[in-house]
């Protein structure tokens, strides 16, 4: 059975809900009613069982809010807060992209080398194709690899490469875990480290990481099933992956996100603005079908995969996108609009979590 906590109303920074949705979400949302979100979000949660979520809305390109719901594990009374660890599942590849992009500014990788050879052997035995797999295949999710192998990654099976190098969308985790050893390879150190110390030191995204601590327990959100039940066992992230590992509260991916918006590129740890371009510039077609369709049935005109992000061309302007799940329980959301600064985030503690953010993302309509 789902249970929930009361709601939880954090203050709002710029003048309240309404203004921030309305900044956000452009005037398709002027018939939204203040309490909007604190009126949807928990009926979504009762029809999705999902027990608990955290939202993060990014104004003026900083975060601006924040709202969490429900509890963090069902039939305990511990509730969501801004501080509760989810996992950010798929939309780990975009921080780790990030950092990628990083090393090459600083000269230490090209996007169209082969990677392979950054390692100085083949990645796999017995596959040729997979040396002409280069970073920006990868980011751009058109190494031909599958998302996954048989089995997992873990266990070291054959990894096919299904289609020819850069010649089609393949999304693939399989391919940011190869890059991510070619950056391990490169840096002499473990991903976590240099991505820590590259990316999320630098904006204060200190309550999470790539690998489970046990200093999480306190703070982390349980993964429930369909049924939002906590399964009998879940699995703890404790060898970082790129593709999917990072644990994180909704306000710090924001964070990340709001670096992105930043139009001052000084700081240290910031990308240029040519990296940024590129990041966002639409590289690979993606399929038409596209389930992000809006309450006034707008649809973007075409998708495509950048490097490392998803974005749409819709009539409203570019839209930056990607979402997350983990077989663990875990669904989650984040868009963005690059010229408008704006975006939001996301993120639920149930497989449920995938219908509850299309369906609010829906109804809270399209700039």
């Amino acid at each position: 059975m789902l249970v929930t906590a009361p709601r939880i109303r954090p203050s709002l920074a710029q003048g309240g809900l309404l203004a921030l949705i309305l900044i956000v979400f452009g005037s398709s949302a002027r018939s939204v009613p203040p309490a909007a979100l604190d009126d949807l979000v928990p009926t979504l949660m009762a029809k999705h069982r999902v027990p608990g979520v955290a939202i993060a809305g990014i104004a003026d390109r900083q975060l601006a809010w924040q709202r969490q719901y429900g509890v963090r594990r069902a039939g305990h009374p511990a509730p969501v807060t801004a501080a509760t660890l989810f996992e950010a599942a798929s939309m780990s590849k975009p921080v780790g992209a990030y950092a990628v992009l990083k090393l090459v500014e600083a000269g230490r990788l090209e996007l169209d080398r082969p990677l392979y050879e950054y390692l100085g052997r083949p990645y796999l035995e017995g596959e040729p194709l997979h040396l002409k797999i280069t970073a920006r295949m990868v980011l751009n999710h058109t190494t031909g690899f599958p998302n996954w192998r048989e089995g997992g990654w873990r266990k070291g099976g054959p990894l096919p490469v299904k289609s020819e190098p850069g010649t089609k969308y393949t999304y693939s985790g399989e391919g940011f875990t190869y890059l991510q050893r070619v950056v391990e390879h490169l840096t002499g150190e473990s991903f976590e480290p240099y991505v820590w110390r590259t990316l999320l030191e630098p904006l204060h995204i200190a309550s999470g990481g790539f690998t489970w601590q046990e200093s999480f327990t306190a703070a982390a959100a349980a993964g429930h099933d369909a049924k939002g039940e906590v399964p009998a066992s879940r699995e703890l992230f404790r060898e970082a992956n790129t593709a999917y590992s990072f644990y994180c509260t909704a306000a710090e991916y924001a964070r990340f996100v709001a670096e992105i918006l930043q139009d001052d590129r000084s700081a240290p740890h910031s990308l240029n603005a040519s990296s940024i371009r590129a990041m966002l510039t639409p590289e690979t077609k993606l399929p038409d079908a596209n389930p992000l369709v809006r309450r006034n049935g707008s649809r973007p005109d075409s998708s495509h995969y950048g490097l490392g992000w998803a974005i749409d061309l819709t009539p409203h302007g570019t839209r930056i996108r990607h979402s997350g799940s983990n077989g663990t329980g875990f669904r989650c959301y984040c868009e963005f609009y690059p010229t408008r600064g704006t975006g939001i985030v996301v993120m639920t503690n149930a497989a449920g979590g995938a219908a509850l953010w299309r369906e609010l993302i829906a109804e809270l309509g399209e700039p």
